[in-house]
């Protein structure tokens, strides 16, 4: 898939998140984007360039939001930190072995940031 398409995704995630499922929802507003930052670190498959669009893609909801800078970043390396240990030591090609891991990455992900939230 091309960055640009990936961007594009992005941005309608962001509306859809921001405007969209709360109000319809109530869904927490983090709640698409967090799974559309899992989803696109693991269609990546641990790459390292996944892992700079993740970020610029959380510091940029981050700065959207006006959230804490670190609220979404920091739990982004942390679940990209354990996913690139779990390809390590497993071979996630498989679907039901990525759907795993991509759960825990999200888990990880959504209590990080709500850990960081109030720390910060």
């Amino acid at each position: 898939m091309k960055t640009w398409l990936i961007a594009a995704f992005f941005l309608a995630g962001i509306f859809l998140d921001g405007i969209i499922f709360p109000g319809f929802f109530g869904f927490r507003e983090s709640f698409l984007t967090i799974i559309f930052l899992v989803v696109m670190l693991l269609y990546h498959k641990a790459d390292f360039q996944g892992l700079i669009i993740g970020a610029i893609f959380a510091g940029l909801v981050e700065f959207y939001w006006g959230l804490k800078m670190g609220t979404l970043m920091l739990p982004l390396l942390a679940s990209a930190g354990i996913f690139f240990l779990l390809n390590i030591f497993f071979n996630i090609k498989s679907g039901v072995l990525t759907a795993l891991s991509g759960a825990v990455m999200f888990v990880i992900f959504w209590e990080a940031s709500t850990l960081i939230t109030k720390i910060l």
